[in-house]
């Protein structure tokens, strides 16, 4: 610490974490609604999906980033078989904001789990998302639609040959 300045307590981008925060929130609402959007006009008609928002206290951030003050800012995806009861796969993508001082992304779009991530620069949330972040945001929910779909498909699968389907 010096002149009364601390890296680590500052936040990120010139924001403080207060508005980093809000800034992740902003980027989970739009991760959110990419997700609706994107599972809306294709997968409905195979599949009950849900999509819905969780604070998620069970997570730990990546190193060099933080838990929000309201808790982890996650996205959370099931979807379950309309013929396979039993089935179902899940997918949480959870917004993690740099400590101030980490060398690394100003904010983290991780799916829990495994190492699927995308790194954010503040500038394309605040104060408000670019179109270039939409199309990276896009294409990135894309993928874990269709890595929770080809889990459900595993699911239904091995729901079938246990005899947990619909006749």
């Amino acid at each position: 610490m010096t002149d009364g300045f601390d890296a680590l307590l500052a936040g990120r981008g010139g924001l403080t974490y207060e508005q980093l925060d809000a800034a992740a929130e902003r980027l989970q609402a739009l991760v959110t609604d990419t997700a609706v959007a994107q599972i809306g006009r294709r997968l409905a008609h195979e599949f009950d999906i849900e999509v819905g928002t969780d604070r998620a206290p069970r997570l730990s951030p990546p190193p060099g980033y933080r838990r929000p003050a309201a808790g982890a800012i996650t996205t959370h995806v099931l979807a379950r078989s309309r013929s396979s009861r039993p089935a179902h796969a899940e997918v949480w993508v959870t917004v993690w904001p740099a400590l101030g001082g980490a060398d690394v992304s100003d904010l983290l779009l991780l799916r829990e789990g495994t190492d699927r991530s995308l790194p954010i620069d503040v500038r394309d949330v605040h104060p408000q998302p670019v179109d270039s972040l939409r199309d990276r945001l896009n294409g990135f929910v894309a993928e874990q639609v269709a890595s929770v779909v080809a889990a459900l498909n595993v699911a239904m699968q091995r729901a079938w040959l246990q005899g947990g389907h619909d006749s």
